[in-house]
């Protein structure tokens, strides 16, 4: 009887859902194999739904089969599921605008000629590829002035129907398809004009310059809903997980993903599986660009996704018009939405029916404009920086956001609108990380320890190793064991790690003190005299 009268709560508050999509629920699981509990006799189901593994590392699964408002009812009601949401279709983020311009006018303004005498893309610091996975509808992987600039699987054999580099996924030489579950793309305008402004071949006397002329792109084509984006982003992300854990054997070198589609008037609550894979792909060194909604909307009322899922490895982009002003028709949010970048009559590539190159407008373009510039920091060769993207990935991932949303340019009409409060400016943007990681050393590692304790001029001076940069606990003990003081600090990603305890003599009345660090699993400690005992 509770069944049932849960079974009809759900199927009343979920029949919007079914008009938008006859089947499918994502949801979470922690077993592997929970298509089981879909023969549940009080939905004389039988085996007619199917179960899909969208995410192992995750345990996010789609189930398909029945109409959507039972098996959303049915997958709420049960213990074993959570992070259940609807399968809705999302929408790929342009406005059609026909006008055409003769040249890339926003160049100028994020400062891209004054960038590439700094960078121009290419390699990173080792000599290994940078790569933008990108996440679309489509894709034209021969045109004139992408072909030199896609990903090319060197360890897949194109043809052979074997999976040779053994990542799960048949002759996926040049991306994936996610659609066909083949290695062949769809040939479709969107991803072609995405891919078109962040990476389109520079200085080969042809078509456009993207904003990185020599980086390496490596494309997924998706279908229209919520398990389509979350598959696409986690082939990515294994692909990434791969290369870390053979040091760059196999796998793909993916520090950006840009996907310009999104879903409008939708909640993190209400598909908290999407939201999830943000921090787990930032854990593998990933920065996820995504474009907000074309709609003149405060996204934080209205909703809309990725926009508003928390992660902070997440940076979403708003546009800006022709005047260097908020775009009459874009999406805006000052906890959400990160940066501003040109969105208005963008001249990009486009299909060979079309002409090749076409421009148009709207954040699909404004958010390929910020992955291409992060890319391009990944260029820079500076030792320091590669050091830091191998050794601390999530900290490389902050510190390429922070230096695109830190040093754009304010604009009056983006003030309230936006985290930053800026436009991309990518040469500043550039700087800053040559000026912040090219001429520093990075913090040692090892493991925990107090390696000093100096006591002069009021301060209480502590020199320590640790072995990474979370967060630690520093605690003053006297002799007897009671606790003098407490503080939680963050190691520094460069230069001596060393911790300044402001403390005077009348505050320390005793002469010896011992200093404790600790982390979840470890301490370090060591004793030190306050008062020089003569």
């Amino acid at each position: 009887m509770l069944f049932t009268r849960l079974l009809v709560f759900f199927l009343l508050i979920s029949l919007e859902f079914q008009a938008q999509n006859p089947g499918g629920v994502i949801f979470r699981c922690f077993e592997s194999q929970p298509e089981r509990y879909f023969r549940d006799a009080a939905l004389r189901i039988q085996g007619n739904t199917s179960v899909t593994l969208l995410s192992a590392d995750l345990g996010i699964f789609l189930v398909q089969g029945l109409d959507q408002s039972s098996l959303l009812a049915f997958c709420q009601s049960h213990s074993k599921f959570y992070d259940v949401s609807p399968d809705l279709q999302v929408s790929t983020r342009r406005r059609p605008n026909d006008a055409r311009l003769n040249e890339q006018y926003a160049l100028d303004i994020i400062k891209a000629y004054a960038a590439w005498d700094l960078t121009t893309g290419g390699k990173n610091f080792m000599g290994k590829d940078v790569v933008i996975g990108v996440i679309d509808d489509g894709f034209d992987l021969s045109h004139e002035d992408l072909v030199e600039n896609i990903y090319k699987n060197s360890d897949e054999i194109s043809g052979d129907n074997k999976d040779n580099d053994g990542n799960g996924f048949t002759d996926d030489v040049m991306g994936w398809n996610e659609r066909t579950g083949t290695g062949i793309h769809d040939v479709k305008s969107h991803g072609t004009n995405v891919i078109g402004v962040m990476g389109a071949r520079g200085n080969n006397s042809k078509g456009i310059s993207g904003i990185n002329w020599d980086v390496k792109i490596l494309p997924v084509t998706i279908g229209n809903f919520v398990s389509d984006v979350i598959k696409g982003l986690d082939y990515l992300l294994q692909e990434r997980k791969l290369y870390n854990s053979t040091q760059g054997g196999k796998g793909s070198n993916i520090q950006v993903i840009n996907y310009s589609g999104g879903l409008g008037n939708a909640f993190p609550e209400t598909q908290p599986a999407w939201c999830a894979m943000y921090d787990k792909m930032g854990a593998e060194g990933i920065l996820n660009v995504g474009a907000t909604t074309n709609e003149k909307v405060d996204v934080e009322n209205e909703g809309d996704l990725p926009s508003l899922c928390p992660s902070p490895y997440l940076l979403i982009v708003n546009s800006t018009d022709g005047k260097d002003q908020l775009d009459a028709v874009t999406g805006f949010g000052e906890i959400s939405v990160d940066l501003s970048a040109p969105g208005e009559r963008i001249l990009t590539t486009d299909v060979k029916a079309k002409g090749l190159y076409k421009t148009e407008s709207g954040t699909s373009l404004s958010a390929p404009m910020v992955a291409g510039a992060a890319a391009l920091i990944h260029s820079i060769q500076c030792e320091a920086f590669h050091n830091l993207v191998l050794n601390s990935p999530a900290q490389a991932v902050l510190a390429v956001k922070e230096a695109l949303m830190k040093n754009g340019d304010i604009q009056p009409t983006l003030i309230g609108k936006t985290v930053s409060e800026k436009r991309l400016n990518i040469y500043a943007s550039l700087q800053h990380a040559i000026d912040l990681y090219c001429s520093k050393e990075l913090s040692p590692k090892g493991p925990l320890e107090v390696t000093s304790v100096r006591v002069y001029d009021g301060n209480i001076v502590v020199g320590y190793i640790s072995p990474d940069q979370n967060p630690l606990t520093i605690k003053l003990f006297d002799t007897v064991g009671k606790e003098c003081y407490s503080t939680r600090v963050y190691p520094p990603v460069f230069g001596s790690k060393e911790l300044v305890l402001p403390f005077d003599s009348s505050q320390l009345p005793g002469l010896f003190y011992i200093i404790s660090l600790l982390t979840d699993k470890d301490i370090a400690s060591k004793g030190f005299a306050v008062q020089d005992p003569r």
